[in-house]
């Protein structure tokens, strides 16, 4: 499997297309598109034979049929969605509905070659491509590679891995015979090429083959909008289409195997036992239920901090109640559901703790308008929940896989990080870390969560360079507010047994002044490990979680840290920079023991998004399994589920969409 380098699967710098290096196109949209342009300008037989057939010996490079030898292989390409072979075989159906032949190839490459002043190198009066290209006549044809792709194809139905496998000799078969293509140039051999694809008869199979086998990819990958019952909730919102994700997910997994390589080589034995826990110690978790959102939102994310409660709980060392953090505005239903399961709520003011927002940036409010919620900063109330001693607080979206009970153990307040090297040096610090408020360890305070709200509120660091980086959103604003009102000691240790030994400011990329190497390395003081640290009385400290706590397993931080810093990936193998990066982590403090606590940030990357199977990483399946186990043994049961793509019949789509077709589409006017 080959990977996407420097841009997403599918994408390529706009230099590769055009004369416009400063902009970026997708080639595959952009070879759909101009094929179907070229079909729908041309009303006449007479005009498309002018638009598809080159009779000169000159060649425009951005021709689709040229752009398409620049696409991803056929095995990446057809998962995609875009339908570049549908296309092409539409054209092959219209170029023969005007009255063009196989047999008009002879005169077409000889007339084109009698412009460049060159003689044919066949033997004029073939019939068809394959004879045209040397492949001899009858029984001898059969040789010929388009025949022989458009055989594979049969065998592409068998599954996603079948087909995979088939398209690559397939591709390979067909694109081996453009040094035997008539053409004064290169261009003009890949435009004659694709030309006989489309008027031969085993180059039209062929491409009826691909158009369909995409439709059968459709019924295995497709997730149908809609939910699967009345009290079902499907959340693959904008990712109906499961295909596209299959070469992310080979590189996830491909990545995930590289790591426990690397955790076997590198990691540090992890504690193996907890101390009891205190009275005053939880579990906690934000659920926003204002107002602006719908009902069935709000009930998706109950049943996914039901989730990361039953991983707490199944691998948890000593139990600890699970607090869910919420507004009252939160449906009684909903309530009455995570009462029956065992949780407690506790409520926080909204309109109290609103996100003031200086005027002139509010486009920076990306995060919360990507997630359609008014603008609040309803974490914080975290700090005012002053009947517990110690909170450690996670996202929704997170798992727990191993067991992290030493978390409560720090006094002090201490908060995950992103593992990515990026704004390490900000305000004349030297190898600061950004935070990342996924997940964090609280100790409750309502002084200082009064400072922090006025502080945040205040828009005094609206041109602070976090902010100004990454936007005007809460992990940004805590993340300024703790790197100036307080010392950023460096990584969290544990002893064996489970205790805090200390904030290590010692590793490269994670500690933050040179003054603090003197604060807390080593061991942690005796007297520190009973009594929390009050950082608005005492000397104000806080220390890192390392990335075990806050393990980032989505594509797109991944795919970012693999290729951070490399300027042409084309002198790397992915294999060497997977490895390169599992051994950075370990290497630079980021991890310690391995990821205990999995992350998937960002939109239209959650597990509970990807539907089938096939797509799903090894993390992914972690996370099903966990969910279909808290389903079972839960009292309320559960509300995710979708129609499942494979009990859609690929030829019902197929009769439909061409019912659609002829119902309401000139057939010269497109796919």
């Amino acid at each position: 499997m080959s990977y996407p380098k420097h841009t997403p699967a599918g994408f390529a710098p706009a230099a590769h297309l055009g004369p416009s290096p400063d902009r970026r196109v997708c080639p595959i949209g952009a070879v759909t598109a101009l094929g179907l342009m070229q079909l729908s300008v041309s009303m006449s037989a007479a005009s498309r034979v002018a638009s598809f057939i080159n009779m000169q010996s000159t060649c425009a490079h951005m021709d689709p049929y040229v752009l398409i030898l620049r696409l991803p292989p056929w095995s990446e390409l057809i998962n995609t969605g875009w339908p570049v072979f549908g296309m092409m075989y539409r054209i092959a159906q219209q170029l023969r509905a005007d009255g063009l032949l196989e047999e008009n190839l002879d005169d077409i490459f000889a007339t084109q070659l009698s412009h460049g002043a060159q003689a044919p190198s066949w033997r004029r009066g073939a019939k068809t491509f394959c004879q045209l290209l040397g492949y001899g006549h009858g029984p001898e044809e059969s040789a010929c590679p388009l025949a022989q792709a458009a055989a594979l194809l049969g065998q592409a139905v068998q599954g996603p891995d079948a087909a995979e496998a088939v398209l690559r000799r397939a591709q390979h078969l067909v694109y081996g015979l453009l040094p035997r293509v008539p053409g004064v140039s290169e261009c003009m051999q890949a435009q004659n090429l694709h030309l006989g694809l489309m008027l031969s008869s085993h180059g039209r199979m062929l491409l009826e083959g691909l158009y369909r086998l995409q439709l059968h990819l459709e019924s295995w990958f497709q997730s149908p909008p809609g939910d699967a019952g009345p009290q079902k909730i499907c959340p693959v919102g904008g990712a109906q289409w499961q295909g596209e994700w299959l070469l992310e997910t080979d590189l996830l997994k491909d990545f995930q195997a590289e790591l426990e390589k690397s955790t076997v080589q590198w990691a540090q034995p992890v504690p193996a036992t907890a101390t009891p826990p205190r009275a005053r110690e939880a579990w906690v978790c934000t659920l926003f239920a204002g107002p602006e959102l719908p009902w069935r939102q709000m009930a998706l994310h109950v049943e996914l901090i039901r989730t990361l409660a039953y991983s707490i709980h199944r691998v948890s060392l000593q139990p600890r109640p699970f607090v869910v953090l919420t507004e009252a505005s939160l449906p009684m239903d909903l309530q009455e559901e995570l009462l029956a399961e065992g949780f407690r709520l506790e409520f926080f003011h909204a309109p109290t703790l609103a996100m003031k927002v200086p005027s002139g940036y509010e486009w920076k409010l990306g995060w919360f308008q990507g997630r359609k919620l008014t603008p609040t900063m309803g974490q914080l109330a975290v700090w005012n929940l002053t009947s517990y001693d110690t909170l450690v607080m996670l996202d929704d979206d997170m798992l727990m896989i191993q067991a992290s009970d030493e978390l409560f153990s720090i006094p002090v307040f201490a908060m995950s990080h992103d593992p990515m090297p990026l704004w390490s040096e900000a305000m004349g610090q030297s190898k600061q870390s950004r935070l990342n408020n996924a997940a964090r360890v609280v100790h409750p305070n309502k002084r200082l969560f009064r400072r922090m709200v006025k502080q945040l509120q205040s828009g005094g660091y609206r041109n602070h360079p976090l902010i100004n980086f990454w936007g005007y959103d809460l992990q940004s604003l805590e993340d300024t507010f703790w790197g100036l009102e307080s010392s950023r000691l460096g990584i969290a240790r544990f002893a064996h047994s489970g205790h805090f030994r200390g904030c290590d400011p010692r590793l490269p990329g994670i500690a933050s002044r040179r003054a603090q190497l003197g604060l807390l390395t080593g061991d942690w003081p005796e007297e520190n490990k009973t009594a929390p640290v009050d950082p608005v009385f005492a000397h104000p400290m806080h220390c890192v979680l390392p990335a075990d706590y806050n393990f980032f397993v989505d594509f797109k931080s991944l795919f970012s840290m693999i290729y951070f810093g490399v300027h042409d990936p084309k002198q790397f193998s992915t294999r060497s920079l997977i490895k390169r990066t599992t051994d950075f982590l370990y290497r630079s403090g980021s991890l310690v023991g391995g990821p205990k606590i999995l992350h998937w940030p960002g939109s239209l990357r959650k597990p509970w998004e990807r539907i089938h199977p096939r797509v799903r990483s090894g993390w992914d399946h972690l996370w099903w399994d966990a969910h279909e186990r808290m389903c079972l043994q839960s009292r309320v049961g559960c509300r995710i589920a979708c129609t499942s793509p494979e009990k859609q019949s690929w030829r019902d789509r197929e009769r439909a969409r061409d019912a659609r077709s002829q119902a309401g589409v000139p057939f010269v006017s497109g796919f």
